[in-house]
């Protein structure tokens, strides 16, 4: 039988090297006891870019940061030179009113990276305060990005690439920075959609069809939605629903323009509760479908529902051979 292709759906330029320590984190309003106003600096949307500029390249010490504006508030950061260990404690607080976090070593070979740390929170705070972007921010009204909040510190990854460990050649779509990072980091090429923002604006049928495009040469293609993560994040869940009325439409869209040799699968990362605005380590719904696929009984995609499926709880590992197997790629012993 024939391999079927795949379409999964689920800080990009940052040339990292052995040694560097990278970490995550978000453009936010303080005030100036460096406590927490905004914690997404009203999700900025214009001028990071000037305002990552002005940072990059700091000096602290021996060490010195590089940094990347990523979608709306986010921002990655990291630290490069002699000594430096991820182990230590992140600077973000994540609730409003609370002060910026000292970062603190987690073992003795940490303290450079700390006092490094500690030093661009402060450093990053006098240029940004007075920067000409925040300035006119606060004249219209809105919140400055006057801070830098960082978290997750973290060393580049030895991954064997995705096309080696599953013989695939793979493709991904998406608008957020981080994820798409994620794809050349285990070497998937990364198609640029018009219109995919990250944001709740992005354009999810030029998305759809941006993975068709990419169906015609990939074995696999990922296209990533993060509006519904954003939504969960705001507590907002009535812009929950419109955004997940409108991922039906998209993949209405691209069930009726797939050919019959794809297998989809449509699923999360994680779940962010609207009631939390955080993320939770609840079980996220995982649907598979295509020409020959086995069918159970379940007929809603919502996590209660999709409990009671065929597929259990796998574990996240365990997805992609799931996928092979139901695509008819998976080697097969003693048949």
């Amino acid at each position: 039988m024939d391999a079927r292709k795949i379409l999964l759906v689920i800080f990009d330029g940052l040339d990292l090297q052995p040694g560097d320590i990278a970490f995550r984190g978000n453009f936010a309003s303080v005030d100036e006891e460096m406590k927490l106003t905004d914690r997404r600096a009203g999700r900025i949307r214009e001028g990071t870019d000037e305002l990552a500029k002005a940072l990059d390249g700091l000096k602290l010490g021996r060490i010195k940061a590089t940094v990347l504006a990523g979608t709306e508030h986010r921002v990655a950061v990291v630290l490069r030179g002699r000594g430096l260990s991820p182990r230590v404690t992140d600077t973000d607080p994540h609730e409003i009113g609370e002060t910026i976090e000292e970062s603190k070593p987690l073992e003795s070979a940490a303290k450079v990276t700390a006092k490094a740390v500690n030093a661009f929170t402060k450093q990053a705070y006098k240029i940004l305060k007075s920067h000409p972007v925040n300035r006119a921010r606060v004249a219209k009204g809105e919140p400055p990005a006057n801070a830098i909040v960082l978290r997750g510190a973290g060393v580049f990854p030895d991954l064997v690439p995705i096309t080696e460990r599953f013989h695939v050649t793979a493709a991904g779509i998406a608008g957020v920075a981080l994820i798409r990072g994620m794809f050349r980091t285990i070497g998937m090429d990364v198609i640029d959609v018009p219109g995919a923002t990250g944001g709740l604006d992005t354009d999810m049928i030029a998305k759809a069809d941006g993975a068709l495009d990419a169906l015609r040469t990939h074995d696999l293609v990922v296209l990533h939605v993060k509006a519904p993560d954003l939504c969960g994040h705001d507590g907002n869940a009535s812009e929950k629903i419109r955004v997940i009325e409108r991922m039906d439409a998209m993949m209405g869209h691209l069930k009726t323009m797939l050919a019959t040799d794809v297998v989809v699968a449509l699923t999360a990362d994680h779940s962010t509760p609207v009631a939390l605005k955080d993320h939770s380590g609840d079980p996220v719904p995982l649907t598979i479908f295509g020409e020959g696929v086995r069918v159970d009984e379940v007929l809603n995609f919502d996590e209660r529902s999709m409990a009671h499926g065929a597929l259990g709880r796998l574990r996240g590992t365990d997805v992609m051979n799931v996928l092979l197997n139901a695509s008819n790629r998976v080697e097969k012993y003693g048949a």
